[in-house]
């Protein structure tokens, strides 16, 4: 007769505090503009994962935030980029500039850093003239 195997997983594997998740704060975030501008724009985050291009042991993860006008056919503005492994921190966030200027880079370790960091992102003048824009070309 054969033995029955035991449970091996910790009885605290399926509890986790997902809540400060790099990805769930950008999508909080992203809800949170659609309601502060009821709609006329919105947040979005879309999520990439590769891990080939970084390493076979390594899980890379891409985080895009958008800004979105659905009133100018779902007009899309990449302001930033959020990137990390497996590990989650450290994270790098891209902010997107024009073109000719490249990309800057932030590094955050922690979800208090992440935060800081996204607030200073949102509450920057480039941010709001972004915004401001796209509103009123969609109340146009």
């Amino acid at each position: 007769m054969s033995e029955k195997i035991p449970d091996l997983w910790p009885d605290d594997i399926a509890v986790a505090d997902s809540s400060k998740f790099p990805v769930i704060i950008l999508r909080q975030q992203a809800t949170l503009l659609g309601e502060k501008t009821q709609n006329i724009v919105q947040g979005e985050v879309r999520s990439i994962f590769d891990n080939i291009s970084v390493s076979p042991k390594e899980t890379y993860f891409r985080h895009e935030f958008n800004i979105v006008a659905p009133a100018l056919g779902n007009y899309r503005f990449g302001l930033f980029n959020l990137e990390h492994s497996d590990d989650v921190y450290p994270s790098t966030i891209y902010i997107s500039k024009e073109r000719e200027e490249g990309e800057k880079a932030i590094i955050v370790e922690s979800d208090e850093e992440l935060i800081e960091a996204l607030r200073k992102i949102f509450a920057s003048e480039k941010t709001k003239r972004i915004i401001h824009a796209l509103i009123a070309q969609s109340q146009a």
